[in-house]
């Protein structure tokens, strides 16, 4: 899991964890930032890659 924090130019992912394994250490890990219009554009392209039904539910 990890922190994600959007603002109107810049997306970052941070304070990532691995709630079932609390041992493991990720301080090291990230942080990770993207331009905001890039992360959009590829959400958009994943999303219509993927289509509508993704997640199988039909709904």
């Amino acid at each position: 899991m990890a922190r994600i924090t959007a603002t109107a130019d810049l997306v970052a992912w941070d304070a990532f964890e691995q709630p079932h394994r609390k041992t493991r250490d990720y301080v090291a890990f990230g942080p990770f930032q993207f331009d905001r219009h890039q992360y959009d554009d590829a959400l958009r392209a994943l999303s219509a890659a993927i289509g509508p039904d993704a997640d199988g539910t039909h709904a």
